[in-house]
C-alpha cells in the first residue's frame, strides 16, 4: 500500500493515512522518534501526521507542539529507570483543550479508540484538557 493511502476504520469512518502508522512504528520498533503528533484533516477527513519530534526532543517539544485552542493526537516515548534497569512506555495523548472548538472535540473523542487500535503497542492512554494535566509528574505517575 502506498503512503498515500488510507484507511477507513469501520468504527468510526475516520480514515487513517499510512503515514501515521509509519511514524508510530518508526518510533516504537526503531525508537527513530521521540514523540508524533497527529491532526484530523478534516477535509479528507483522515488522520495525519503533525509533527515529529526527533529522538533528542524532550517532553517540552512536545507539550509545546500541542495547539492551545485545537485538539490533537500524540505519543510520547517514555523513558524512565525502575530499580536501575532503564524502561520505556508509549503514551498515547488525547489533547482536548477547553478552548477548542466543540465540533473538534468531538471528532477526536469520538474517533479516539478506533484511532488507538491502529497504534499496536501504546502502553498508556492518557486525557488532558490543560497543561497541568500534561507534565512529566503526570507520566512519571502513570509508570509507578
Amino acid at each position: 500500500m502506498s503512503a498515500g493511502r488510507v484507511q477507513a476504520n469501520a468504527t468510526s469512518g475516520m480514515a487513517v493515512s499510512e503515514e501515521c502508522k509509519a511514524r508510530f512504528h518508526e518510533l516504537r520498533l526503531s525508537r527513530a522518534h521521540r514523540f508524533v503528533v497527529f491532526k484530523i484533516d478534516g477535509a479528507m477527513p483522515q488522520v495525519v501526521v503533525d509533527k515529529v519530534g526527533p529522538r533528542d526532543a524532550g517532553f517540552e517539544d512536545l507539550t509545546t507542539s500541542l495547539p492551545a485552542d485545537d485538539c490533537r493526537y500524540a505519543v510520547y516515548d517514555y523513558d524512565f529507570t525502575v530499580d536501575d534497569a532503564p524502561r520505556s512506555k508509549i503514551f498515547l495523548i488525547s489533547w482536548s483543550p477547553a478552548t477548542a472548538d466543540v465540533k473538534s472535540k468531538m471528532v477526536y473523542a469520538s474517533s479516539n479508540e478506533s484511532f488507538k487500535k491502529e497504534l499496536d503497542g501504546v502502553h498508556i492512554d492518557l486525557q488532558a484538557t490543560e497543561p497541568s494535566e500534561l507534565t512529566l509528574d503526570v507520566l512519571k505517575d502513570h509508570t509507578s
